[in-house]
């Protein structure tokens, strides 16, 4: 059965991250054993979560930027890195579907969220080596 919207949202707000260290948080929240994926312009980390959710994944600009100050062609590798990631964990078979989140907005790097809810709170979670390889078929290298 679905999340109720707010189930979905304490979900969301309970997914948590590591402290940083006194440089640019996002850049030093970002360690090699929470990387899922990444190529030049982007990467993808992995957050913690409840067991009720089979993925908490946050995509980020390697560059600072926010998300009206995208040039067109990061803007479209957005577009196309989201759609295949939002197919890639609904392919999945613990992942009930996928909710897609900003916010956040005054950290240093655009960013958007990825929460993959199970339909199942006993179904584990998402492997994210298959989600990493699969998102690297199209560039990129998968680091789960």
């Amino acid at each position: 059965m679905p999340l109720s919207p707010a189930e979905a949202y304490e979900q969301i707000v309970s997914a948590t991250r590591p402290s940083a260290d006194g440089r640019c948080t996002e850049c030093a929240r970002v360690t090699p054993e929470l990387v899922v994926w990444e190529d030049e312009y982007w990467i993808l980390t992995r957050a913690e979560h409840p067991d009720s959710v089979a993925a908490a994944l946050l995509l980020q600009t390697r560059e600072h930027s926010k998300f009206g100050q995208l040039d067109d062609e990061l803007a479209s590798q957005f577009g196309r890195i989201s759609h295949r990631l939002v197919r890639i964990l609904e392919g999945c078979p613990q992942v009930a579907y996928v909710d897609v989140s900003r916010y956040g907005a005054d950290r240093g790097h655009f960013h958007v969220w990825y929460f993959a809810p199970t339909g199942d709170s006993s179904a584990g979670p998402a492997d994210l080596h298959n989600v990493a390889t699969k998102l690297a078929n199209w560039g990129g290298e998968a680091r789960a």
